[in-house]
This record gives structure tokens, C-alpha cells and sequence, in this order.
């Protein structure tokens, strides 16, 4: 019981650290340009983690027969970041959360039908259908109401990042969590990074100011969320775990209420709802069929 309480309390700060992306992107905002955050973010968290993984001999070459895989995890990952940033300073962070969510399920859906071989069942379907529902009703307000280009890249973000978890799975036998997520975010100091120059961003030099301060905090947010996440599930089973988890999107509205004061109208909360329970759907029928 003492170890399910702790596997509980830390999906619950995983949830909370993850839901709050949506605060640290809006306090960062665009004025530093939409590449020129991630990339330099990213080499924080690049820098942060070489230690752990060198001294617990994680970081190790990658097969040949696995580049292939690799090259395409690190494809969807790179385009992670930028479009979020945008989404979330164009529309509420609600409206965002939700899009990105729904499209990110319905891609790893996909991919898993498509790729991995998963089996398409009945509970699978129904979350499918109640998932599209769900991103109908959330971007059918998201057209009238808020800027049409930050809806689109609030799911072109969700659709990289449902492929980036996806094909992890092609290289999760071989490598652990953690190193593939170190690749992950050195492909997105890099892409955005030349991204950043090429499009003319101005490369700021780090000092000791409120920007760079979001900055940490932000990149900090994300390895406390992920290293929580990973220690969650050595306590808890992974489908409490996902069930938990999906607080981050209640976290996530939250936030953009109570600290942006960002209105909560009846589409979104409907959205809300249909999102959350297609994506509980196959956890609450997993839980049920051990029982």
C-alpha cells in the first residue's frame, strides 16, 4: 500500500510538472523567437542528463539494423517543440492542451495499427470514434474563436510527438528511457538550432535575467516530470499510471484559468471530457480485465 501511494504521488507531480508547459511557454512568449527557446532549452537539458547517463553506462551505440527506427523517432521529434510554443501563445492553453492531446492519441493509434501490428479491438474503436468527437468539438471552436494557424500547429505538434512515443517502441527493447529521450532532445537542440540561424533569429547570449530564469525552470519542469513518470511505474501499474496521468490535461486548464484568466466555456469542457475518457477508455477495460 505504501508503495502504491508513492507510485500515485509522483504520476500526480509528473501530471502537474507536464501541465504546466502551457504557463512556462506563455511566460517565455515569442519575442525571442519561436526556435531560438527550444533549441537552447533543449541543450540545458542535453547538458543535464550526460552526466547521469555516463556514470550509469546508459549511453551506448546504436545498432545498425536500428537506424533505421531511430532516424524516424528522431524525425517526428524534432518538430516537438516550435509548433507548441506557438499554439500556446495564440490560443488559450486549454484549447491547446486539447488539440495536441487528441491528435497525439489518434497518432499513436495509427501508427500502432500500422507499424507496430497492434490489434485494432472493440475498446480501441470506441475511443478512437469518442477521441474524434472530441477533436471535432474542440476545433470547431478553435476556428471561430481563436487564430486558425495556432489550432493547426497545437495538432502538428500532438502528431509529432504521438510518433515520437510510437516508434520508441521499435527502440525501447535495446536502449533505455532515458538515453532515447537524451537523443531526443539533441536532435532538437540541432534541427532548431540551424532552424533558428537560417531563418535569421537573434542568438541572445545567456545572463542573468527573467527570460533565461523561465528558461531553467522550464527545462527542469520537464526532466522532474519524466524522471518521476519513469519512477512512477516501478511502483504502480501502467495502466494507473496512463489513468493518473491524464490529469495533466485538468492541470494544464487549470493553470490557463486561474493564472491567465482564461475563460472556461461550454465547448471546451465537453472537449475535455470526450478527450479524457477515450484516452481512459483502454486503461479502465485493462484494469477490469486483471481484476
Amino acid at each position: 500500500m505504501k508503495n502504491s501511494c508513492k507510485g500515485i504521488a509522483l504520476v500526480l507531480f509528473s501530471a502537474l510538472m507536464f501541465g504546466s508547459y502551457g504557463v512556462w511557454s506563455k511566460l517565455l512568449g515569442t519575442s525571442f523567437g519561436l526556435f531560438y527557446p527550444g533549441w537552447t532549452r533543449s541543450l540545458i537539458i542535453v547538458v543535464a542528463l550526460f552526466p547521469i547517463l555516463y556514470f550509469t553506462k546508459q549511453i551506448v551505440l546504436v545498432k545498425k539494423e536500428d537506424w533505421k527506427w531511430l532516424s524516424v523517432f528522431l524525425f517526428f521529434t524534432s518538430f516537438t517543440q516550435a509548433p507548441l510554443l506557438y499554439a500556446f501563445n495564440h490560443i488559450d492553453i486549454g484549447a491547446a492542451t486539447l488539440l495536441f492531446f487528441v491528435s497525439m492519441l489518434l497518432t499513436m493509434y495509427i501508427v500502432g495499427f500500422v507499424f507496430l501490428g497492434e490489434k485494432m479491438t472493440g475498446i480501441k474503436l470506441v475511443s478512437f470514434i469518442i477521441a474524434c468527437i472530441g477533436l471535432y468539438v474542440t476545433f470547431s471552436f478553435s476556428i471561430t474563436m481563436f487564430v486558425f494557424l495556432a489550432a493547426i500547429l497545437a495538432v502538428v505538434n500532438g502528431i509529432a510527438s504521438g510518433g515520437e512515443i510510437s516508434f520508441s517502441k521499435k527502440l525501447s527493447d535495446n536502449y533505455s528511457a532515458l538515453y532515447l529521450t537524451w537523443l531526443s532532445w539533441i536532435c532538437v537542440a540541432l534541427t532548431n538550432g540551424i532552424v533558428s540561424i537560417f531563418v535569421g533569429e537573434i542568438q541572445f547570449i545567456p545572463t542573468f535575467d527573467i527570460f533565461w530564469l523561465y528558461q531553467v525552470l522550464y527545462a527542469f519542469v520537464g526532466i522532474a516530470g519524466f524522471w518521476a513518470i519513469i519512477q512512477a511505474l516501478k511502483y504502480t501499474e501502467a495502466s494507473i499510471s496512463g489513468l493518473l496521468g491524464l490529469l495533466e490535461i485538468v492541470f494544464s486548464i487549470a493553470f490557463g484559468a486561474l493564472i491567465f484568466h482564461q475563460g472556461l466555456t461550454g465547448k471546451i469542457v465537453l472537449g475535455a471530457v470526450l478527450i479524457v475518457g477515450a484516452a481512459a477508455l483502454p486503461h479502465i477495460s485493462e484494469l477490469t480485465r486483471k481484476r
